[in-house]
């Protein structure tokens, strides 16, 4: 007996309100939304934000179905009505390539389209349901990592249960569903989906409800940067850039693989070397000293080695190799000899004059008294003594 009741009273404490998953209700959203398919039927989109709706998520379709008939006319009335449009892939995977090919095919229909909110992989088919959550996560990490690399914000949606019970902890915000009063979930929720019964002006059916509690609309911007964490992004027509320069307000920035803006750090790629500022990672121009070095970087911010002739008007001399300006050398350029004095200004050196031959004073004199004939006048032979004139000195 002593047994049972421990049992029971354990079964009871494991009921009791305190061990219950803290509940969120709607008073804690930042805004509030819907979404929709071709279940909706026809939407007047003009009149839904007139019913406190400021998001929408709308079904792009699934590959077993192909694009939702209603997708395209949703878009287009979901932007024009100014609502945050975000998409939805319902998932038939059951192996990361199939939610890769999921995810390219997701790319390819929401292309010409202004995606400015999540996109988001609904994972709660019947295929799901007897799948282990490393299988359930390799597919999630599969698709979303497609989504990431193409610039777009994923998320992930399926039922409260199938988070806590089958999916688990993942790396990527989630849309989790409990129609109920409130949210039961202590794994963190971006948005819940509280009903399926909700009304809204302009949509002829009933329609999903959602709360939202992450402000994506400083994570997701149009054109400028964006906080990931203790990072920053950099945003172009709603989708976050890699692995690339990013000009922003005459001043030009460095994206890493992940999208970080790279600070306080050398680049260098075939355009040249920079140098990105320790705040906020422009690339710097003009006179900079670095770890007590200095260095001249020109207007495109590139780094300028050797001869450089500055707005001044003087000519430099940075070292070819590591480009810091150099002092009180000679150095030798494509032949010619440079001085490079205490301000590290370039000028060519002066040419050695060349050594004169001393002269004998004597024979220098005696070369003035001789007078040098006059023109025109031929120089006369002396005779020849007049006693041995015509005879043969041999005969």
């Amino acid at each position: 007996m002593k047994r049972i009741a421990a049992l029971c009273l354990a079964g009871a404490l494991a009921l009791a309100p305190g061990m219950k998953a803290e509940a969120v209700g709607a008073g804690s959203s930042i805004a509030r939304g819907i979404d929709v398919s071709k279940h909706n039927l026809s939407i007047d989109w003009s009149q839904v934000p007139s019913s406190g709706v400021s998001f929408v998520f709308v079904k792009a379709g699934s590959t077993n179905s192909g694009v939702d008939p209603y997708f395209d006319v949703n878009m287009r009335g979901a932007n024009a009505a100014g609502l945050r449009t975000g998409v939805y892939l319902y998932s038939y995977a059951t192996n990361a390539e199939q939610a890769r090919a999921e995810a390219n095919q997701l790319i390819q229909w929401i292309g010409n389209y202004t995606v400015n909110y999540p996109v988001v992989y609904d994972v709660e088919a019947p295929c799901h349901k007897n799948m282990s959550q490393a299988q359930l996560q390799e597919l999630i990490n599969a698709f979303c990592s497609i989504i990431e690399a193409n610039g777009y914000y994923p998320v992930v949606y399926s039922s409260r249960n199938m988070f806590r019970d089958k999916i688990g902890n993942i790396g990527y915000d989630k849309w989790v569903a409990q129609y109920a009063d409130a949210l039961e979930y202590d794994g963190g929720a971006a948005f819940w989906q509280n009903t399926s019964h909700g009304k809204v002006a302009g949509i002829p059916t009933r329609v999903d409800m959602n709360y939202q509690f992450k402000d994506y609309a400083s994570l997701i911007v149009a054109d400028g940067f964006a906080p990931r964490g203790d990072q920053m992004v950099f945003y172009a027509g709603y989708r976050m850039q890699r692995g690339c320069w990013a000009n922003w307000e005459d001043n030009k920035y460095h994206l890493d693989e992940n999208g970080f803006v790279q600070k306080g750090c050398w680049f260098e790629d075939e355009t040249g070397r920079y140098f990105l500022a320790t705040k906020d990672g422009h690339a710097l121009r003009e006179d900079v000293t670095i770890e007590g070095q200095d260095y001249y970087f020109d207007e495109n911010a590139v780094m300028q080695r050797g001869l450089v002739t500055r707005p001044d008007g003087n000519v430099y001399y940075y070292d070819p190799a590591t480009g810091a300006l150099q002092r009180n050398v000679t150095v030798n350029v494509d032949g010619t000899d440079y001085t490079v004095d205490g301000s590290g200004i370039a000028a060519p050196a002066a040419p050695e004059q060349p050594e004169t031959a001393e002269t004998d004073p004597a024979q220098a004199a005696e070369q003035e008294a001789v007078p040098a004939p006059a023109d025109g006048a031929q120089e006369q032979p002396v005779p020849a003594d007049s006693a041995q004139a015509g005879t043969d000195p041999v005969q």
